[in-house]
């Protein structure tokens, strides 16, 4: 057996242990490691940052940019709104009725026989006998005539008293003359005279109390009668009576105190026509929309009935009922509003009207009141019911002749900010196009005509108006035609499209960050056709700018900006002695790359990489990018606990300088730094 292994053993082991000190000692050492603490990748997604882009991809991985924007914005809002006052009127007291007021009497032979001392054995009821002639058989007899169902005082400006008297005596009456007073001031109102009433006869006559005031208790006074001699014997009737009947008609009331029957005041039927301006409009759909009705009354009882029979919602047309119109106080109007929404208003005028269908007018019903309250209401002539309508309607929708009109688009200027992360260089661009694009919503044929489309850079000052195929857009009219109704879709419409391809190559190049646009847009250029126009508003004419850039470029000092936020915390006892940057290039394009420090104040710390150069990716014959360009660097550095954040400034050439690159989906410069950490254990 071989021992020599044994003893060499315990030879080191003796040489250690004799060689250790008998105090215990704190071993100390340095650990270094290398380990990532920033990475950051250029491609096509983190270079153009724009939400309004839309990155595209052929089959074959091709990357195109798609940039839209709202080229012009319309609002129709206004070009069919109803915003009017219609129907203005005062209705005052002298166009209000009152019923005719009617009061009978009736006096009996039999009451006038007993009048005569021994009347009734001379002329005994249901005798036949003859009647001598009796003169001044009435000498102020009094009929009360007692008006308190109709009112306590009543001051006319019109009116007629008829006084009907109809002999029912079986003789004659004559000389008889009668006189109405009020019972309360003794004025009299009215004296009425009759030669001869013949037996069974009626006469009347008739006076205007016009400027007179009525009491509610009238006394009408026969001053005189006689009864002439009859014709032979005749049979006694103590029934058989003069009936006196008093009629107050026609009355026009200048103050009253009375119990006023419910009346119409008055009864408005009238078309009222909109201005529409050039519009020529049938049928109006209501988004929103009141109509509010607007009283002042100064009577205590009136009220209002408004109806639009054109206007209706599930075919019911639209009625106000009674509006119940308080007495006004001071000024303030009584506002009644009516919400419209969801409702159609046909604008054809009144059905069945004599000159056939109009346009933009309505039919209106107005009926004003005086409620009856059943109570005693004073009211005079200096009382009025006033009344005006106010209109104020958004349609959905509107049929008919939208009348030719102009509508100016802009001038408007909008950022494009695809380029933001392009700090400097130029690019020239292979095939790249701008697609204006008009979606029109309006049943009405148009024109557009573009006074302004141009883009400029506001780095440069640089500005290029736009082309199509050699002839400037500017000036030039492009027809847009009609859209179509489709009761099958939401909104039910077909719109038509229209589209403008201009070469974009030259607006692109100067790496723009502004479009200008102003234009014009002419509504029925040639006028009515036999088809009807319509006009959703919020379905206008959508027009749209579209860029699409295939990146297949050429790139001169091609400058982009990225950057990269980093977040260590490193203890106290770990330093960084050194930087390691690698840097794959995936791009066909040689740069130069720059890489700053910023800490959290955005204040530049340090650069760490300047003017580095990193070829491009080796390409293929088809030129397609086969193999990442490698570049590593390293850089003492040691003060990373301040960066906050890194910037990448990278500027692009393409390789070869004449020939033009595409970019791929793949396709990016990827940047890792790493940091060589050092830490000593046991201090």
């Amino acid at each position: 057996m071989n021992k020599l292994p044994h003893i060499l053993l315990y030879i080191f082991l003796y040489i250690l242990f004799s060689s250790c000190e008998h105090e215990l000692e704190n071993p100390k050492w340095e650990v270094d490691m290398i380990t990532p603490i920033a990475y950051t990748e250029l491609n096509i997604n983190n270079i153009l940052s724009d939400s309004n882009v839309i990155i595209n991809e052929n089959e074959e991985g091709l990357i195109s940019l798609i940039f839209e924007e709202e080229f012009i914005t319309m609002n129709l809002d206004t070009l069919i709104k109803i915003d009017a006052i219609a129907d203005e009127k005062t209705h005052t007291l002298d166009s209000a009725s009152f019923a005719d007021v009617t009061i009978s009497d009736t006096a009996t032979i039999g009451e006038a026989i007993m009048e005569i001392p021994g009347g009734t054995l001379l002329l005994p009821d249901g005798s036949t006998s003859t009647i001598p002639a009796i003169q001044n058989i009435a000498n102020g007899d009094t009929i009360n005539i007692n008006t308190t169902e109709y009112f306590q005082t009543m001051t006319l400006y019109k009116g007629m008293l008829i006084l009907t008297l109809n002999n029912g005596y079986p003789t004659d009456i004559s000389n008889i003359n009668l006189s109405l007073i009020n019972s309360i001031n003794q004025n009299i109102i009215a004296t009425f005279n009759f030669p001869l009433i013949a037996s069974g006869s009626v006469v009347s006559d008739s006076v205007s109390i016009g400027g007179q005031t009525i009491d509610e208790n009238l006394l009408a006074i026969l001053n005189n009668m006689d009864i002439n001699a009859s014709n032979g014997p005749v049979l006694i009737n103590y029934d058989d009576a003069i009936i006196t009947n008093v009629n107050i008609s026609d009355i026009g009331i200048t103050e009253a105190t009375a119990i006023f029957p419910e009346q119409q005041l008055t009864e408005n039927l009238k078309e009222h026509s909109f201005d529409m301006g050039g519009a020529e409009i049938k049928e109006i759909g209501i988004k929103s929309g009141t109509v509010t009705v607007n009283v002042l009354s100064t009577l205590p009882n009136g009220k209002m009935i408004y109806n639009i029979p054109s206007l209706k919602k599930n075919g019911i047309p639209f009625t106000s009922n009674e509006m119940i119109v308080p007495e006004a106080i001071n000024t303030d109007l009584t506002s009644f509003t009516f919400n419209f929404e969801g409702y159609k208003l046909d604008l054809t005028g009144k059905e069945g009207r004599i000159n056939g269908d109009t346009v933009n007018t309505i039919y209106t019903e107005a009926y004003t009141f005086i409620d009856s309250t059943g109570t005693l209401e004073t009211i005079n002539n200096t009382d009025s019911f006033y009344s005006f309508i106010e209109f104020d309607i958004t349609p959905e929708y509107a049929i008919g002749y939208l009348g030719q009109d102009t509508f100016e688009l802009g001038p408007e200027n909008a950022n494009i900010t695809i380029f933001n992360n392009i700090t400097n260089g130029n690019i020239d661009l292979k095939d790249s196009e701008l697609l204006l694009r008009f979606e029109n919503y309006i049943g009405v044929d148009a024109d557009l005509q573009i006074n302004d489309l141009s883009v400029s850079n506001n780095n440069t000052s640089i500005n290029v108006n736009l082309d199509q195929d050699g002839n400037s857009v500017i000036g030039h009219t492009y027809q847009i035609n009609r859209a179509s109704l489709n009761t099958n879709t939401l909104p039910p419409i077909n719109p038509t499209i229209t589209e403008i391809t201009i070469t974009a190559d030259e607006m692109l190049e100067i790496l723009p960050n502004n479009i200008n646009t102003h234009a014009y847009i002419y509504i029925n250029p040639n006028g009515q056709t036999t088809i009807d126009d319509f006009l959703y508003p919020e379905y206008p004419v959508n027009a749209s700018l579209q860029m699409e850039i295939p990146l297949n470029f050429i790139a001169n000092e091609l400058t982009l900006i990225d950057t990269t936020y980093v977040n260590i915390n490193t203890p106290e006892d770990v330093e960084i002695d050194q930087l390691f940057i690698t840097i794959q290039n995936g791009l066909p394009l040689d740069a130069n790359i720059h890489l700053i420090l910023i800490d959290d104040n955005e204040m530049i710390l340090d650069t760490i990489l300047g003017n580095t150069i990193i070829t491009a990716a080796t390409l293929n014959n088809e030129n397609i990018v086969t193999q990442n360009s490698i570049t590593n660097s390293e850089i003492e550095y040691n003060n990373f606990s301040e960066v906050n954040k890194i910037v990448t400034i990278a500027s692009f050439n393409t390789v070869p300088n004449e020939e033009f690159i595409e970019i791929y989906n793949d396709y990016s410069v990827q940047m890792t730094i790493s940091g060589n950490f050092r830490r000593i254990i046991g201090e």
